[in-house]
Protein backbone atom coordinates (compact mmCIF):
# COMPACT_ATOMS: atom_id res chain seq x y z
CA UNK A 1 0.00 0.00 0.00
CA UNK A 2 1.33 3.40 -0.97
CA UNK A 3 1.07 6.05 1.72
CA UNK A 4 1.81 9.71 1.14
CA UNK A 5 3.24 11.74 3.91
CA UNK A 6 1.55 14.93 5.05
CA UNK A 7 4.19 17.05 3.35
CA UNK A 8 3.66 15.35 0.00
CA UNK A 9 -0.09 16.01 0.21
CA UNK A 10 0.51 19.67 1.14
CA UNK A 11 2.91 20.07 -1.82
CA UNK A 12 0.39 18.54 -4.22
CA UNK A 13 -2.40 20.82 -2.98
CA UNK A 14 -0.12 23.89 -3.23
CA UNK A 15 0.84 22.88 -6.77
CA UNK A 16 -2.81 22.58 -7.79
CA UNK A 17 -3.61 25.96 -6.23
CA UNK A 18 -0.65 27.54 -8.07
CA UNK A 19 -1.82 26.13 -11.41
CA UNK A 20 -5.39 27.39 -10.82
CA UNK A 21 -4.11 30.88 -9.89
CA UNK A 22 -1.96 31.05 -13.03
CA UNK A 23 -4.92 30.05 -15.21
CA UNK A 24 -7.14 32.63 -13.52
CA UNK A 25 -4.50 35.34 -14.02
CA UNK A 26 -4.33 34.75 -17.77
CA UNK A 27 -8.11 34.50 -18.13
CA UNK A 28 -8.52 37.73 -16.16
CA UNK A 29 -6.05 39.64 -18.31
CA UNK A 30 -7.76 38.36 -21.45
CA UNK A 31 -11.17 39.49 -20.15
CA UNK A 32 -9.74 42.90 -19.18
CA UNK A 33 -8.53 43.56 -22.72
CA UNK A 34 -11.87 42.40 -24.09
CA UNK A 35 -13.70 44.80 -21.74
CA UNK A 36 -11.38 47.68 -22.71
CA UNK A 37 -12.10 47.07 -26.40
CA UNK A 38 -15.86 46.99 -25.74
CA UNK A 39 -15.64 50.27 -23.79
CA UNK A 40 -13.71 51.89 -26.64
CA UNK A 41 -16.32 50.76 -29.17
CA UNK A 42 -19.09 52.05 -26.89
CA UNK A 43 -17.44 55.49 -26.69
CA UNK A 44 -17.06 55.70 -30.47
CA UNK A 45 -20.77 55.12 -31.10
CA UNK A 46 -22.08 57.31 -28.29
CA UNK A 47 -23.91 60.63 -28.61
CA UNK A 48 -25.25 63.28 -26.23
CA UNK A 49 -29.05 63.49 -26.10
CA UNK A 50 -31.65 65.41 -24.10
CA UNK A 51 -34.28 63.19 -22.50
CA UNK A 52 -37.41 63.78 -20.47
CA UNK A 53 -37.36 60.89 -17.99
CA UNK A 54 -40.86 59.46 -17.57
CA UNK A 55 -40.18 56.45 -15.37
CA UNK A 56 -37.33 54.32 -14.06
CA UNK A 57 -37.60 50.77 -12.75
CA UNK A 58 -35.64 47.57 -12.40
CA UNK A 59 -37.38 45.13 -14.73
CA UNK A 60 -36.75 41.86 -16.49
CA UNK A 61 -36.01 42.21 -20.19
CA UNK A 62 -39.32 40.63 -21.27
CA UNK A 63 -41.25 43.19 -19.18
CA UNK A 64 -39.12 46.21 -20.10
CA UNK A 65 -40.76 47.34 -23.32
CA UNK A 66 -37.54 47.04 -25.33
CA UNK A 67 -37.76 46.08 -28.98
CA UNK A 68 -38.09 42.37 -29.80
CA UNK A 69 -34.71 42.36 -31.62
CA UNK A 70 -33.00 43.67 -28.49
CA UNK A 71 -34.71 41.08 -26.31
CA UNK A 72 -33.60 38.29 -28.64
CA UNK A 73 -30.00 39.57 -28.74
CA UNK A 74 -29.57 39.29 -24.96
CA UNK A 75 -27.99 35.98 -23.92
CA UNK A 76 -30.32 33.44 -22.33
CA UNK A 77 -28.31 33.18 -19.13
CA UNK A 78 -29.01 36.84 -18.20
CA UNK A 79 -32.63 37.15 -19.35
CA UNK A 80 -33.95 36.31 -15.87
CA UNK A 81 -31.98 39.18 -14.25
CA UNK A 82 -33.53 42.56 -13.60
CA UNK A 83 -32.01 45.49 -15.49
CA UNK A 84 -32.24 49.22 -14.69
CA UNK A 85 -34.70 50.43 -17.34
CA UNK A 86 -35.45 54.11 -17.98
CA UNK A 87 -38.49 55.08 -20.04
CA UNK A 88 -37.91 58.52 -21.53
CA UNK A 89 -39.00 60.85 -24.30
CA UNK A 90 -36.13 61.74 -26.61
CA UNK A 91 -36.24 65.53 -27.01
CA UNK A 92 -33.14 66.70 -28.81
CA UNK A 93 -31.24 64.22 -30.95
CA UNK A 94 -30.40 63.39 -34.51
CA UNK A 95 -33.10 60.71 -34.60
CA UNK A 96 -35.54 60.59 -37.48
CA UNK A 97 -39.17 60.99 -36.52
CA UNK A 98 -38.74 63.66 -33.87
CA UNK A 99 -39.57 63.21 -30.19
CA UNK A 100 -40.50 59.66 -29.26
CA UNK A 101 -40.88 57.59 -26.10
CA UNK A 102 -38.23 54.87 -25.78
CA UNK A 103 -36.97 52.45 -23.18
CA UNK A 104 -33.26 52.53 -22.37
CA UNK A 105 -31.01 50.25 -20.35
CA UNK A 106 -29.12 52.41 -17.87
CA UNK A 107 -25.74 52.14 -16.18
CA UNK A 108 -26.33 51.21 -12.50
CA UNK A 109 -24.36 54.22 -11.18
CA UNK A 110 -26.35 56.61 -13.35
CA UNK A 111 -29.64 54.85 -12.52
CA UNK A 112 -29.23 55.56 -8.79
CA UNK A 113 -29.17 59.36 -9.24
CA UNK A 114 -31.33 59.70 -12.37
CA UNK A 115 -34.24 62.04 -11.52
CA UNK A 116 -37.77 61.16 -12.65
CA UNK A 117 -40.03 63.63 -14.53
CA UNK A 118 -37.05 65.87 -15.26
CA UNK A 119 -35.23 66.84 -18.43
CA UNK A 120 -31.68 65.48 -18.40
CA UNK A 121 -28.76 65.50 -20.78
CA UNK A 122 -27.18 62.04 -21.13
CA UNK A 123 -24.75 60.12 -23.28
CA UNK A 124 -26.28 57.12 -24.99
CA UNK A 125 -24.71 54.33 -27.00
CA UNK A 126 -27.48 52.57 -28.86
CA UNK A 127 -30.09 51.93 -26.16
CA UNK A 128 -27.63 52.09 -23.24
CA UNK A 129 -27.37 55.24 -21.08
CA UNK A 130 -23.71 55.51 -20.12
CA UNK A 131 -23.32 58.95 -18.55
CA UNK A 132 -25.42 61.71 -17.01
CA UNK A 133 -24.22 65.19 -18.00
CA UNK A 134 -26.73 67.56 -16.45
CA UNK A 135 -29.98 67.52 -14.56
CA UNK A 136 -31.72 69.98 -12.26
CA UNK A 137 -31.29 69.22 -8.58
CA UNK A 138 -28.81 66.34 -8.99
CA UNK A 139 -25.30 66.27 -7.54
CA UNK A 140 -23.16 64.76 -10.31
CA UNK A 141 -20.17 64.33 -8.00
CA UNK A 142 -21.76 61.06 -6.82
CA UNK A 143 -20.85 59.46 -10.16
CA UNK A 144 -17.11 59.84 -9.70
Amino acid sequence: MFLLSVWNIVLIVLGIIAVVLIILYFLGSKLQTKQANADKAMQQMSMVVSLLVIDKQKLRIKDSGLMKQVQDAIPAYVRWRKFPIVKARVIKANIAGGAQVMSFICDPKVFKIMPVKTEVKVTIAGIYITKLHSAKGVDLSKLK
